[in-house]
């Protein structure tokens, strides 16, 4: 199979789930809500599959404009994909141990470093403002209790 079928079968995927999704989402009990302030279970999958449907229906387009044929595709080791499942369970591990800064820090730092971020002192400063603003967007805009760590108590 080359890297274009692949391709055009990915996209394909993700149009019909998007559409899926857009299509079930005003059906949950609820709906899509009474308005933006009162949002119902229904808006976030909408909005959701409303993005993977365009994005994969752009991507689509863009692939059968391009009529140029590649190669079969050359087999790539999984490596930073099985290192990031990890870095995602050591996450999911540490956060009601260590909180919510500690173990964000270390997944943000752990894929910045497996994706290959030049320079560990950006790496660093990068996942140190996303932490933050990330929790700040939780606790201040989404009104979420973020767990208490358990080992320094």
């Amino acid at each position: 199979m080359t890297a274009r079928t692949s391709s055009v079968l990915c996209a394909l995927f993700f149009v019909l789930l998007g559409g899926g999704q857009m299509y079930l989402a005003p059906r949950l009990a609820g709906g899509l809500g009474m308005s933006a302030a009162e949002p119902g279970p229904g808006l976030f999958p909408m909005m959701t599959g409303a993005l993977m449907f365009f994005s994969a229906t752009a991507l689509l387009i863009q692939m059968l404009k391009n009529s140029t044929v590649e190669e079969a595709a050359e087999y790539r080791s999984p490596r930073d994909i099985i290192l990031l499942v990890l870095a995602i369970a050591l996450y999911i591990f540490l956060l009601p141990r260590a909180g919510f800064f500690v173990a964000a820090f270390l997944l943000l730092l752990g894929a910045l470093t497996i994706f290959a971020m030049p320079s560990i002192w950006r790496r660093m400063v990068t996942a140190v403002l996303v932490t933050l603003i990330s929790y700040g967007v939780f606790t201040l805009g989404l009104s979420v209790n973020m767990p208490n760590p358990t080992w320094f108590n």
